[in-house]
């Protein structure tokens, strides 16, 4: 009798083991139900897989001639002070602005916006999110070999929603920049992987960045002038999009865009700590890993002591390629919401170098020159 209520515990507790370790030994996945319709799928790997390259990725790296062969001489080119420049076309029709990055030989960048005669495929402008990942996963690891050295990089759940990268088959990429309130593609940039990794726009999470070079033969007074005029034009082109009254250029809003940025770049240890100089200087080097801004704050005290009234300001560094930069804007919400402002104001727009601001004020009289170019 006592070796069965001996042998009932053994195997009463062996039981037991089975039943409560069964999870441990044996685990199972169950499904789970999403609680958001998330339009983004989730990679099943680390790393990025490209697509078929089509349409104007397969133009990068191709020479400039054998470009303005199909796309004619360019209307207008910028010259932006680094080792590029930035050439407009605009023979296909007046709906789509189509402009590239060139060092004179070979196309290194494509930008284009809105809806026209350039070929987009696979992509087209007005296609939502959930029809991007019909056609490829949204990744949001990166790591690519530059110069037998490893460059990683990571998209944040922003950039996934309003501004992912794509890679193709051909080693080329393109950025999507998605419209803040349709949630529609209004934009795209083709680039190579150099010029993606100096534009960085992305966190860096390993490796350096290669760095524009400045240009030794272009005149960064001149350059800074035409950026401004580029910036205004790009500008413009995305309230034409969305059907928003234009800002007004005015001279006095100019002049004090420009006295801000002077004022930044040369009596910075006015305005920031120690620690955030330290920020802004690594943001121009091959470590940075994101751009740089002034916090509120920090505006605040420096239009204080200006005495410049304002709605709105932005400062950012480094600025090399001003469209890519505002498109970039255009997938921020806070940045999106000033420039999409549909009250009549005007704008003035400020270069130096890298150095980049943006002055918006309340337009009273509505008295103002615009610099607009008649060919774009």
């Amino acid at each position: 009798m006592k070796r069965r209520g001996i042998l009932f515990c053994c195997l009463f507790i062996l039981a037991l083991v089975v039943v409560y370790l069964q999870p441990v030994f044996f685990q199972r996945v169950s499904p789970s139900r999403p609680l958001f319709d998330n339009p983004v799928k989730a990679p099943t790997n680390l790393n990025y897989e490209p697509i078929k390259a089509d349409g104007l990725a397969k133009a990068i790296g191709e020479p400039l001639s054998d470009f303005e062969e199909d796309f004619g001489s360019p209307i207008r080119t910028y010259r932006t002070g680094y080792d590029f420049e930035g050439r407009v076309y605009n023979h296909l029709d007046d709906q789509q602005y189509l402009e590239i990055n060139t060092d004179g030989e070979s196309v290194q960048a494509i930008k284009v916006i809105g809806q026209g005669g350039a070929s987009l495929a696979p992509f087209s402008i007005g296609m939502t999110m959930t029809d991007l990942t019909e056609l490829t996963m949204i990744y949001p690891n990166f790591t690519l070999s530059q110069n037998d050295r490893s460059v990683s990089f990571e998209l944040m759940e922003q950039d996934m929603n309003y501004r992912p990268l794509v890679a193709f088959d051909n080693g080329t990429f393109a950025v999507l920049f998605f419209d803040q309130t349709t949630s529609e593609l209004a934009a795209v940039t083709y680039l190579d992987q150099t010029t993606l990794l100096k534009l960085s726009p992305y966190q860096l999470t390993e490796g350096e960045l290669p760095l524009f070079q400045e240009s030794q033969t272009v005149n960064q007074e001149t350059a800074a002038l035409e950026k401004e005029t580029l910036a205004f034009v790009i500008i413009q082109k995305m309230r034409d999009q969305k059907e928003l009254e234009s800002f007004g250029m005015a001279l006095d809003t100019h002049s004090e865009a420009k006295d801000l940025l002077q004022e930044i770049t040369e009596n910075l240890s006015d305005h920031l700590t120690s620690q955030r100089i330290h920020a802004y200087q690594k943001a121009l080097t091959a470590e940075r890993t994101s751009t740089f801004t002034l916090t509120q704050e920090e505006w605040q005290d420096i239009l204080k002591e200006k005495e410049i009234s304002t709605v709105s300001s932005i400062f950012e560094a480094p600025v090399y390629d001003p469209t890519f930069t505002i498109l970039s804007w255009y997938s921020d919400p806070s940045v999106y919401n000033v420039l999409s402002n549909q009250t009549p104001e005007k704008i003035g727009i400020a270069f130096s170098k890298a150095n980049m601001v943006v002055l918006i004020q309340e337009d009273e009289n509505e008295h103002t020159e615009d610099s607009t170019s008649d060919d774009l």
